[in-house]
């Protein structure tokens, strides 16, 4: 059934896409998230990092484009998608237990993340798109709706991991097969590949970049808007200030006030300059602010706007918010500057207000008016500039991203590894590689040249060294007068012999030589003609025994270690030997040209020897009874 998608990127490209667009349509339709990040998931998981954040990217403009705001939950998308493949690396995927914790742990996140998005930008500009449990108008950050946000999510990652790991499981050529699902490399190194490294922190400075692009810009337009709506809200409390006469307003702000003649005649001038101001105002108060008990105060003495309020109504300044912030400056009866303006949110919606002094006649400050101004729609079209600039930065985010991950991709990663597989091709073969050759035109063709030249150069080098070696090793093996192995070389092999005899596989026998009459060679005619008669001998014993090995391993002392057809032919060849076991005979021209030498030869024997030691020893032990029957025969004590 998967048969076409094996090998084929454009296939298991566009099935993402279905997948992604299917999902998204079901989460748009009902309200609810359902997987909403498949496609994605599985694009990044299949394809690539790059291909998921391009399918989520593109669903999310095809979204934008027909109205759906949840564009601006992209950086959530690739929060998920940079996740998953960063879980499929690092073996999340491989199990169905281990899957279910990351995709809960990672999707609460996403969760919580997603809802303050929702909240602060999408709910603002269109709440009827957004499902009503998900924002609530009104919801705080305290209610219930962001734990169960980040449950939503929750269960909608799980699922989707728990999906790709079956996909995994049952599905392996097609799915993870760029990535090895456990996140180690054939070499068994998990893998930390350079270009993710760029790329992170590229995306982390164009990240860090775009956000202080939009604070700038949000605080530019903030700051105008203030200035702009200020000076209305200035206007019109200056006028308001006006309608109210100071000679009334301690009447009014004595015990019983709101009874007075006076209050109503003040109420009913309010209420016809608010009735006048075409709902340009959406509150307008008078009211009295002092401390009592040392808590700050605010009591409400007229408020024509909302007649749920009453004469005498008190708000605790130190209780809300709002209050709490210009609370020192309305208290401070030394300051008699205009308050605010200030812009707040709460369950009455967007206000702008500024509040300025009324004086008694005294000149003493004794309460404020307060003017309101309705700040919805401009809160809202202001909402929508920002999401159009974080529209714009998200998009300007991921192209920059493609490029920078093609340019990486293209200009640094390729060359390495042109140059990783002309090492590793050096390395196996011990040859320069010819089919490979790096133009860039950058630092990497200086470096291709250099490791060239540097191949060059080691294979030269190492020719020369294999030569210096071999002749080393022979030296350090080879007796240096004889031309015969020495005792290291023999000591290795006696290693060797007592593994094979460990083994229950050994064969071999050993021949003890041993020089007859060197030191009357030595004392009478130097050392010279004793350095003859010992090349003399070694070379009697290579030419008998031309397959075996021949150790010096002392003064006049030889050993020679039958194996394969030496050892077989052994008795033939020891027979051999019979010319040369004699004594030296020193009335001769030449008496150090002769061989003379008492042999004496022992075969391994499995139930006797336990040991190389003890083939040896009766070798040794025959050499001198050879001797010994020599000297005898030939009349010496």
């Amino acid at each position: 059934m998967f048969d076409r998608f094996r090998g084929s990127w454009w296939p298991r490209f566009a099935a993402a896409m279905l997948l992604e667009l299917l999902f998204y349509y079901m989460s748009y339709a009902s309200g609810h998230l359902v997987l909403m990040f498949f496609g994605a998931m599985f694009a990044a998981a299949s394809l690539g990092l790059l291909q998921g954040f391009f399918v989520a990217l593109l669903v999310a403009v095809l979204g934008f484009a027909v109205g759906n705001p949840r564009f601006f939950m992209l950086p959530i998308d690739f929060a998920v998608v940079f996740a998953t493949v960063y879980g499929a690396r690092h073996g999340w995927l491989a199990h169905y237990g281990r899957a279910a914790l990351c995709g809960l742990a990672v999707g609460f996140a996403a969760g919580i993340a997603s809802y303050w998005l929702g909240l602060w930008l999408v709910f603002p500009i269109a709440p009827s798109i957004v499902h009503p449990f998900f924002v609530p108008q009104g919801v705080s950050l305290s209610d219930g709706a962001l734990f169960f946000s980040g449950v939503y999510h929750a269960l909608d990652v799980a699922a989707g991991y728990l999906i790709l790991t079956a996909l995994a499981r049952y599905a392996p050529d097609i799915f993870l097969a760029p990535m090895n699902c456990d996140g180690r490399g054939a070499d068994g190194v998990r893998k930390r590949p350079i270009r993710w490294k760029l790329l992170v922190n590229m995306a982390l400075v164009t990240l860090i970049a775009g956000g202080v692009l939009f604070y700038l810009v949000r605080g530019i337009y903030q700051q105008q808007m203030i200035r702009t709506y200020g000076a209305v809200a200035r206007n019109f409390v200056e006028v308001a200030a006006l309608v109210v006469n100071e000679r009334e307003l301690p009447v009014i702000l004595a015990p019983g006030g709101g009874e007075t003649p006076e209050y109503r005649e003040l109420f009913s001038r309010i209420r016809a300059f608010y009735q006048r101001s075409d709902n340009i105002i959406r509150y307008l108060n008078v009211y009295a602010v002092g401390e009592q008990g040392g808590r700050g105060y605010a009591m409400t003495i007229c408020d024509p706007s909302w007649t749920g309020y009453k004469y005498g109504r008190t708000f605790w300044m130190d209780e809300d918010p709002y209050y709490r912030d210009i609370g020192a400056q309305m208290l401070d009866e030394k300051d008699n500057r205009l308050v605010g303006p200030v812009i707040s949110r709460g369950y009455w919606g967007w206000l702008m207000t500024l509040y300025k002094p009324l004086y008694d006649p005294s000149g003493k400050k004794v309460a404020f008016i307060g003017v309101d101004l309705d700040m919805n729609q401009a809160m809202s079209d202001i909402n929508a500039l920002y999401a159009k600039i974080l529209s714009l930065e998200c998009v300007i985010f991921s192209m920059m991203l493609a490029m920078i991950y093609t340019f990486i991709t293209r200009q640094v990663i390729a060359p390495v590894k042109q140059l990783q597989g002309m090492l590793l091709y050096f390395r196996e073969h011990r040859e320069k590689q010819k089919d490979i050759a790096i133009t860039t035109g950058d630092e990497f063709e200086e470096l291709y040249k250099d490791i060239s030249d540097s191949q060059d150069i080691i294979l030269e080098d190492s020719t020369q060294l294999q030569d210096y070696l071999g002749i080393i090793q022979r030296m350090a093996l080879q007796d240096e007068l004889t031309g015969v192995k020495n005792h290291t070389a023999y000591e290795n092999k006696v290693s060797e012999l007592t593994a094979v005899i460990t083994a229950g596989t050994a064969e071999f026998a050993i021949l003890m030589a041993d020089m007859n009459g060197l030191k009357f060679v030595n004392d009478v005619y130097g050392h010279e003609k004793g350095d003859i008669a010992l090349k003399a001998m070694s070379k009697a014993l290579c030419d008998i025994f031309e397959h075996s090995p021949v150790y010096r391993i002392g003064g006049d002392e030889f050993v020679v270690v039958l194996t394969g057809r030496d050892y077989m032919n052994r008795d033939a060849l020891v027979k051999k030997l019979a010319p040369y076991e004699r004594v030296r005979d020193r009335s001769a021209y030449e008496p150090w040209a002769e061989v003379a030498m008492a042999v004496g030869l022992s075969v391994y024997d499995p139930l006797a020897d336990r040991s190389y030691g003890d083939t040896f020893n009766r070798a040794d032990e025959a050499m001198y009874e050879n001797k010994r029957r020599i000297k005898e025969a030939a009349g010496e004590a």
